[in-house]
C-alpha cells in the first residue's frame, strides 16, 4: 500500500539523522526513508521523487539549520509536494518560525528536541494515516465521478438493455455505499431534525465526541453536545439556523470523558423546495493542533500567561465590546518591586520561579469568561476584567496586591517587605466616557503604576 511512498527527513547534524533513522527505519511497513543533510540538495531530492512518480506523505525537518532556516526549507517544499504533512523538529523554539510554517508550509505539528521517541513516532504515523485517508477519499471521488459520468453514458447508449443498466446501477450502488461507509468512519458528521432532535452521528463523529451512538440518537444535539458553551453562543447558533441559514465557527467542545477539544463546525439547514426545512447536518473538522499551534504563538513561555502579541488586541476587542455594551473595564498594569535587586542576589533562576508562581497564582484567581490576564515583558503584568462599578475594581486591585505579598515569596533585599511586592496602576473605563484608545489605557495606567512605586511601592494607584 505505501510501496510509492517515502518519508523525507531533513537535519544538519548527522547523529540527529541517525538517530532518526534508528527510530524510523522498519516503522511503517512499505515506506522508504530518505536522510538529507543539505536542506538545498533536500528540495532538489523533493523535485527527482515526484518527477520519478513518487509520493512524499510527510517532511521531517529541523528549524536551525545553515543557510535557510527549517520554515524556509518546509516552504520550498510545500511547494513541491502541496500534499504533504510537514513536521518541524527544534530544541530552539521560534514563535515567529513556527507562525511562518503554518502560513507558508501548512505546518501540521512542531515537537521539540530532544523528542520522545513514542510521540514523534505517533504523530509520523498520524500524518501518513492523514495523507493517505485523503488520498483515499480523494480517489474515491475521482472514481466516484468517473463510475457516475459513465452511468449516464451507458443508460443513453443502451435505454433498451435494461437488464444490463439495472446490473450497473446496482454495482453503482455498491460504489456508493462503501463510499458513505468511508464518509462515516473519517468525517465528523450528525443529523438533526428540526426540533433540535439528533437522528444520526457517524462512527467518526461518535469516537471524536466519546458517545456512543445509542447515547446521542433521540437526544437534544444542543444541550447534549454543547453542554459547556455559553447561552449566548447558542442562541446565536439557533438563531441562526430558525433563520434557515448556514452558521459556521470555530468551538471548543467536551468529550464525554472530560478532554476539550477544537473544531471547526458546519451546521446547514436540509432544505425541501428551497424553502421548508425539514432538519440540519453537521460536519466537523477536528483543528485541535491547529489550536495548539495557534495558542503557541499568543502564549509567554515561561508563564503559561497571555504574552504582549496577544495583548494588544485582546485590549482593542474589549474596549470596543464594553463601550457598545455599557459595561465598566478595569486594568491594572504591576511589576514586582525591586526585581533587579532579587536576580542579582538570588539569581535569575529563582527570579524566574517568582514570575511563575505570579502567573499560576494571576490564573488561578481570574478565572472567568472575559477575565485576560498577560505578560507584557520582563517583571510587568497586566490584568484586564469586566466590573460592576469602580468599588469592585479597587477592591480587586487591593486584593491581588495583598495576595501577592501572601505568597510569601521571600525578598531579604527589597526595602519595602521581606516578601515579594508588587506596584500596581488601576486605569477604570467608564462605559460613558469618550472612546480611548489601547495606547491611552496603557500610558495612563503606567503613569498611575510609578506613582505607585514612587508613593512607597507594595500597594496601587487609582
Amino acid at each position: 500500500m505505501y510501496s510509492n511512498y517515502v518519508i523525507l527527513c531533513i537535519d544538519d547534524e548527522e547523529t540527529i539523522l541517525d538517530s532518526l533513522s534508528m527510530e524510523l527505519s522498519g516503522r511503517f511497513a512499505g515506506v522508504e526513508l530518505e536522510l538529507v543533510q543539505d536542506n538545498a540538495e533536500a528540495e532538489e531530492l523533493a523535485r527527482d521523487l515526484i518527477a520519478e512518480g513518487r509520493e512524499i506523505p510527510v517532511v521531517v525537518c529541523d528549524y536551525i539549520m545553515p543557510g535557510r532556516k527549517g520554515d524556509a526549507v518546509l516552504a520550498a517544499i510545500h511547494a513541491i509536494a502541496p500534499k504533504a504533512r510537514t513536521v518541524m523538529l527544534t530544541g530552539q523554539s521560534s514563535l515567529d518560525g513556527v507562525t511562518n510554517a503554518i502560513n507558508r508550509a501548512d505546518l501540521y505539528r512542531y515537537i521539540a528536541k530532544p523528542w520522545d521517541r513514542d510521540d514523534l513516532i505517533l504523530t509520523l504515523r498520524g500524518a501518513l494515516e492523514s495523507y493517505v485517508q485523503d488520498a483515499t477519499i480523494e480517489r474515491q471521488n475521482a472514481e466516484l465521478k468517473e463510475l457516475n459520468q459513465g452511468l449516464e453514458q451507458k443508460v443513453i447508449e443502451r435505454t433498451a438493455e435494461l437488464q444490463a443498466a439495472n446490473a450497473e446501477l446496482a454495482d453503482a450502488n455498491r460504489t456508493i455505499t462503501q463510499y458513505l461507509d468511508i464518509i462515516d468512519q473519517h468525517v465528523l458528521i450528525c443529523r438533526i431534525d428540526k426540533a433540535g432532535i439528533i437522528t444520526y452521528a457517524s462512527a467518526a463523529f461518535c469516537r471524536r465526541s466519546g458517545f456512543e451512538r445509542a447515547e446521542l440518537i433521540g437526544h437534544s444535539y444542543l444541550y447534549t453536545l454543547y453542554s459547556n458553551l455559553s447561552e449566548a453562543r447558542i442562541q446565536d447558533i439557533t438563531a441562526t439556523l430558525e433563520r434557515g441559514e448556514t452558521w459556521q465557527g470555530e468551538i471548543r467542545h467536551q468529550s464525554k470523558d472530560g478532554e476539550y477539544y477544537w473544531v471547526h463546525e458546519i451546521i446547514s439547514p436540509d432544505l425541501v423546495n428551497e424553502s421548508f426545512v425539514l432538519g440540519f447536518t453537521s460536519i466537523r473538522q477536528d483543528i485541535t493542533d491547529k489550536k495548539a499551534v495557534e495558542e503557541l504563538s499568543i502564549t509567554d513561555a515561561l508563564t503559561g500567561l497571555y504574552n504582549r502579541r496577544h495583548f494588544n488586541s485582546v485590549l482593542e476587542q474589549e474596549l470596543d465590546r464594553a463601550r457598545l455594551a455599557k459595561q465598566w473595564l478595569a486594568f491594572a498594569m504591576f511589576d514586582v518591586d525591586h526585581f533587579k535587586l532579587y536576580n542579582d542576589n538570588y539569581g535569575h533562576a529563582a527570579g524566574d520561579e517568582v514570575l511563575k508562581r505570579i502567573g499560576q497564582l494571576l490564573n488561578t484567581r481570574y478565572r472567568r469568561g472575559r477575565d485576560y490576564v498577560f505578560r507584557i515583558g520582563g517583571e510587568e503584568f497586566a490584568v484586564l476584567i469586566l466590573v460592576r462599578h469602580p468599588e469592585e475594581a479597587e477592591t480587586n486591585a487591593a486584593g491581588l496586591v495583598a495576595a501577592i505579598e501572601a505568597l510569601a515569596l521571600p525578598h531579604g533585599h527589597s526595602p519595602v517587605s521581606s516578601q515579594i511586592t508588587i506596584s500596581l496602576g488601576l486605569r477604570l473605563i467608564s462605559p460613558d466616557e469618550p472612546p480611548v484608545t489601547v495606547d491611552q489605557v496603557f500610558t495612563e495606567a503606567d503613569t498611575r503604576l510609578y506613582r505607585a512605586k514612587e508613593s512607597g511601592r507594595n500597594r496601587y494607584v487609582l
